[in-house]
């Protein structure tokens, strides 16, 4: 299971888990989830852009995403060096995904990765950089590093 693997993952390979970085949930219609979440939350978002909405406060951040990554809500943890991290899952047996000409996630190796690094499918964004894996049980983990601004 993906417990026991990010257990072992955590342990060694995987270097430390820094916690929960945020949740990020499917929104095809991102207005509709804007505002649904607006309600849910009885706040505003921090920010929206064109495919992505986030709400933090209360020490959680949520995110939703029109983009075709997941059809589920995904669990990003926070780690300090993303690439280790990212090595010592693929070691327990997870699956490294890259983001695809249709936006959606494929498994590196089966489609040509249009954003981000076409090995690891590891993507650069404001602030930080993201990695999601599948895990040996088929669970999708993502991983979040924070990055400063030079």
């Amino acid at each position: 299971g993906s417990l026991p693997d990010l257990a072992l993952a955590s342990s060694g390979g995987m270097g430390q888990l820094l916690g929960f970085k945020n949740v990020v949930f499917p929104a095809r219609d991102l207005a509709a989830s804007v505002e649904a979440w607006t309600a849910v939350l009885g706040q505003e978002p921090a920010f929206v852009g064109k495919d992505f909405a986030v709400f933090t406060g209360g020490g959680a951040e949520i995110g939703l995403s029109s983009a075709p990554w997941v059809d589920h809500p995904l669990v990003f943890w926070e780690v300090a060096e993303i690439e280790e991290a990212h090595r010592g899952l693929v070691a327990a047996g997870a699956v490294p995904l890259g983001e695809i000409a249709d936006g959606s996630l494929a498994e590196i190796g089966t489609a040509d990765v249009t954003n981000g690094d076409p090995a690891t499918g590891i993507v650069d964004v404001p602030g930080g950089r993201l990695g999601v894996l599948r895990a040996a049980d088929g669970n999708l983990v993502g991983l979040h590093q924070a990055v400063s601004f030079a």
